[in-house]
């Protein structure tokens, strides 16, 4: 398993604005945080960068959000896939789960539930930073 000293999270969106959410909530909280607005794009930072966390909208134009963690959890099946939909399509996300996703999230994204999903993913595997925001 691997042991990092630092949460390496990915947020894969094709809307800016919940790129942006993100970037805020997680700025001064020492975990590292990528942005990428598809699936091609995130395939492609995941050969330079190991990545703990992926949030992953299931809604984007091109390659899905299911697509994208299927070939992600092919890279890395490790990963931790979170999911994220404003639609409530739940055969969509029952697919996800039986996929390998570990949980979702429903859009309007709560900042609290991404906190508390992301402190416990933190200290399952193990990493202790200690982010301003406890």
């Amino acid at each position: 398993m691997h042991n990092p000293a630092t949460l390496n999270i990915i947020v894969i969106d094709d809307d800016s604005e919940i790129l942006d959410l993100f970037k805020s909530i997680f700025e001064n909280t020492g975990f590292n945080l990528f942005l990428a607005n598809s699936g091609i794009a995130a395939i492609e930072k995941f050969g330079e960068q190991h990545f703990h966390i992926a949030f992953i909208d299931l809604y984007m134009p091109g390659m899905d959000g299911l697509d994208t963690m299927i070939r992600l959890k092919e890279i890395n099946p490790e990963l931790i896939a979170v999911m994220i939909s404003g639609f409530r399509n739940e055969n969509m996300l029952e697919r996800a789960l039986k996929a390998g996703a570990y949980d979702y999230l429903y859009k309007p994204l709560d900042v609290q539930d991404i906190f508390g999903i992301t402190l416990k993913l933190a200290s399952q595997l193990g990493i202790q930073n200690d982010p301003e925001f406890l």
